[in-house]
């Protein structure tokens, strides 16, 4: 027999389904394939200015010699290294969200799982929206199931394990430095977001539908009221003490890749004076500039964070560049496997 938490969570799932089938393939036809045809150039201008900030931080490279030398002096084998840590790194974060799959009784064989995973970080990395694969392993598991709020809550769940990861060592790197004297602005900074983002998620774990109010603005009926249902539907399964503890701790699994290859990059450039702690604050600023909605993914911004964080610890601009240009470089190539996997495997799904 499922366990209680585990069975709140199940029917508040089937009470929030109702016609949402109908809703969201009506959103998948609306949102998801029309809205790039209608605003083309919002998304060609996203591209300009995250392009735009790239091509400013090359600019102001005060030796262009020093970024090519930069590129030809890593070390290759800390190179490649740092992109087998990411690679394993999406099949962490695929048994992340198995985890919360599972607790919603979403039965899937974790090669399939696997599978939706890579495929959605293709189109995370490649499509206008940097939500883009999350929206495609919703619908892919909504068809399958004919329940779209599961599906959508186990997608938010996997995020969200993964923000509070990532918030987790942020905060814990940042104290450390801060206690070390080491990089006070890095530190204090990653310190601050990390705790406000551990407070983020703590206000929507506990708070739930309350953060939506008493009915004024988000009603209890139509809309309004499915997506209250769907808000408690997370919060019950959110509260699942054994997806909960699967959930988080393949977070910090992930997070802990994800550093990983950050230092395994320092490496391969030689960067000196940059210790592990140090390496969270820059995790985390780099991290959170990928949610600016200026450009696809924070392009851009991104590389700027990488640039001013990496200069505290005193690595030139060239260098510090060079690293930015270098995540980018393993992240997309890294995400684009997920491309060969669907010309290979096709996204058609089936049930276990």
């Amino acid at each position: 027999m499922p366990e209680r938490p585990e069975r709140d969570a199940l029917d508040a799932l089937e009470d929030a389904t109702g016609t949402l089938e109908d809703e969201v393939e009506a959103l998948e036809e609306a949102q998801l394939l029309e809205e790039p045809k209608r605003h083309p150039l919002k998304f060609v201008l996203r591209i300009g200015i995250g392009l735009a900030v790239v091509g400013v931080l090359i600019a102001r490279t005060p030796d262009r010699g020093e970024l090519l030398d930069a590129f030809g002096g890593a070390e290759l084998v800390w190179v490649i290294a740092a992109g087998v840590a990411l690679f394993v790194g999406i099949f962490a974060s695929a048994e992340r969200w198995n985890a919360y799959l599972d607790a919603l009784e979403i039965k899937m064989p974790y090669p399939t799982v696997l599978r939706l995973y890579f495929v959605g970080t293709f189109f995370n990395s490649f499509l206008p929206s940097g939500i883009g694969g999350d929206a495609y392993k919703g619908v892919r598991i909504g068809k399958l199931q004919g329940r779209y709020t599961p599906a959508f809550a186990s997608v938010f769940l996997d995020r969200f394990a993964g923000f509070v990861a990532l918030a987790a060592i942020g905060l814990i790197g940042g104290v450390i430095e801060l206690f070390a004297g080491e990089a006070q602005r890095v530190a204090a900074i990653a310190a601050v977001l990390s705790a406000g983002m551990a407070g983020a998620a703590a206000i929507v774990l506990f708070l739930g539908e309350k953060l939506l109010g008493r009915g004024r603005l988000v009603k209890h009926h139509g809309i309004g009221g499915k997506l209250r249902q769907a808000v408690r539907a997370i919060q019950a399964a959110a509260r699942h003490r054994q997806a909960a503890a699967r959930g988080y701790l393949f977070g910090l699994v992930f997070q802990a890749l994800v550093l990983t290859y950050h230092v395994l990059l320092a490496r391969a450039l030689g960067f000196e004076g940059v210790s592990v702690g140090a390496m969270t604050g820059v995790v985390v600023v780099a991290s959170l500039a990928t949610i600016i909605p200026l450009s696809p993914g924070g392009l851009g911004f991104r590389e700027l964070a990488y640039v001013w964080a990496l200069g505290v610890f005193g690595i030139g601009h060239a260098e510090a560049l060079a690293y930015a240009l270098l995540v980018l470089a393993i992240l997309l190539a890294t995400s684009a496997v997920g491309l060969l996997v669907y010309i290979v495997r096709g996204g058609e799904i089936r049930a276990r």
